[in-house]
Order: structure tokens, then C-alpha cells, then sequence
């Protein structure tokens, strides 16, 4: 019973760790695109790479987050000793 208790107490911060995760992955390919209409060498395309190196980046952190929640949350809790 703990088990389910701690999958419950995990459970929404995986969910939004991985729908950041989606959204992240969306920008990336949306910076994808406008690389391929941008000309090359300009400032735009600069910014372009910066914001899709953040993305990527902040994606890969979400994700391991999300990694180590999820792990966490597997693991049985441990009993509590009342104090008294």
C-alpha cells in the first residue's frame, strides 16, 4: 500500500516533467525549420541555434528528472517512527 502512495505523491511531477519535455522537443523542431528558411551566418541564425541549444539542454535535464522521480517513487517507503 506505501508503494501505491508514493507512485501517487510522484505521479504529477513526472506527468508535467514530461509534458515540459514534449514541448521542449517542440521547439526544437520548430527551430529546425526556420534554420531551414534562414540564410546562414546571420544573427538570427545564431539566435536560432542558442534557443534550440536551451531547449535541447533543459529537455535532457526534464527528462533526467523525471528519470530519477520515477525511481524514486519504485522504491518501497520506509517506516516512520512516532514520536512519543
Amino acid at each position: 500500500m506505501q508503494l501505491n502512495g508514493a507512485r501517487e505523491r510522484h505521479q504529477p511531477a513526472c506527468m508535467v516533467a514530461h509534458d515540459l519535455v514534449n514541448k521542449l522537443s517542440d521547439i526544437v523542431g520548430h527551430c529546425d525549420l526556420l534554420n531551414e528558411m534562414t540564410e546562414q551566418g546571420t544573427e538570427y541564425a545564431r539566435r536560432l541555434a542558442i534557443i534550440k541549444d536551451l531547449a535541447k539542454s533543459a529537455a535532457k535535464e526534464l527528462a533526467e528528472h523525471e528519470r530519477q522521480v520515477a525511481e524514486a517513487a519504485r522504491r518501497p517507503a520506509k517506516p516512520r517512527k512516532l514520536a512519543g
